[in-house]
């Protein structure tokens, strides 16, 4: 029987369970999309009386048309997925007609090859919505140990930050500070930012729980490097990243306050969040991904994401994003 879930304890517990997690399945992720003007929709499966999966999508209203959007999801045991994921399945048709929805997105935190095998009929998506990769650092080890682990110059770039007496790290609850130096790297990167209003529902959906925090490296007066981080479930995230031209060894600072704050929190993992797919020196996230490696770690492999198309428009949406892509 699959039905709505109601009580955010249930749902947490629940995601707890499983190693391979992030804060998309988190009970304020859900919170955060519905802020933003989603339909929300919190599945859960029960056999026996005994919750054995559970999922979230919301109702993506874009130029591409109205979509189901199944962030890392479904959580469900790799051993019971061929049996019940045909069930889930079922009920995302089930609510992408209710709701007229062109197509289903679903991105879960399997690996590639057990997609192919249980999602092997689906579209692969041509979005880059969802990393594909993402580094993770062991936050378990003692401090000196992660230091270790981590590229010499990193060491180096730490240490001389330390001895900076004009570099100082601030932590704030509001991202207005993060927020100018956010848009400011946008326009130098040549990415497209998200608005201040979004970012500061996210920021207040996990606030709530004491979940987020900005972090900023202030040289002198002036905020030269920030990171927005989410806390959730013993993990950490590295969410959203900023820094100005000149923000020198800032950046390599704040990432050291973040792992001492997420080990302070009781973190075990430290999630970077998304690398580039491959080891191109060209690739637009080449020089970020160099970066969060240089903090040692490992990578995390996720199958790319499936559409599952209800409405024939959704092929113009398919080739709108493969020639972006």
């Amino acid at each position: 029987m699959i039905k709505e879930i109601e009580d955010k304890k249930e749902w947490e517990n629940f995601a707890i369970n499983f190693d391979k997690r992030t804060f998309l399945n988190s009970w304020n992720w859900g919170e955060f999309r519905k802020s933003i003007g989603d339909r929300i929709y919190r599945r859960g499966l029960w056999l026996d009386g005994k919750l054995e999966a559970l999922f979230f999508t919301s109702i993506v209203h874009s130029k591409k048309g109205k979509f189901l959007l199944v962030p890392h999801a479904p959580l469900i045991k790799e051993s019971s997925i061929k049996d019940l994921l045909p069930e889930i399945i079922k009920d995302l048709r089930s609510i992408a007609k209710k709701e007229r929805a062109s197509f289903i997105r679903i991105a879960p935190l399997w690996d590639e090859k057990v997609s192919k095998r249980v999602l092997g009929d689906f579209v692969k998506s041509q979005s880059s919505v969802f990393p594909e990769k993402s580094w993770q650092l062991d936050l378990s080890l003692e401090e000196d140990a992660i230091l270790s682990g981590m590229k010499k110059n990193t060491r180096y770039s730490i240490r001389k930050a330390l001895k900076d007496k004009t570099l100082e790290i601030v932590e704030e609850d509001d991202i207005n500070h993060f927020y100018e130096i956010y848009k400011k790297t946008s326009l130098r990167q040549r990415f497209k930012p998200f608005s201040f209003d979004y970012l500061e529902k996210e920021m207040q959906s996990f606030l709530e729980d004491n979940q987020a925090k900005i972090f900023l490296a202030k040289k002198g007066d002036k905020f030269v490097s920030a990171a927005f981080v989410v806390f959730w479930q013993g993990i950490a995230f590295y969410h959203h990243g900023a820094s100005s031209a000149n923000s020198g060894f800032a950046s390599h600072l704040i990432q050291w306050q973040i792992i001492k704050e997420a080990r302070k929190r009781g973190c075990h993992k430290y999630n970077f969040w998304a690398i580039a797919p491959n080891e191109d020196k060209n690739h637009p996230w080449a020089g970020l991904t160099f970066f969060k490696k240089s903090f040692g770690g490992q990578e995390i492999s996720y199958s790319q994401a499936r559409d599952i198309p209800i409405k024939l428009n959704y092929w113009i949406t398919y080739i709108f994003e493969k020639i972006k892509r």
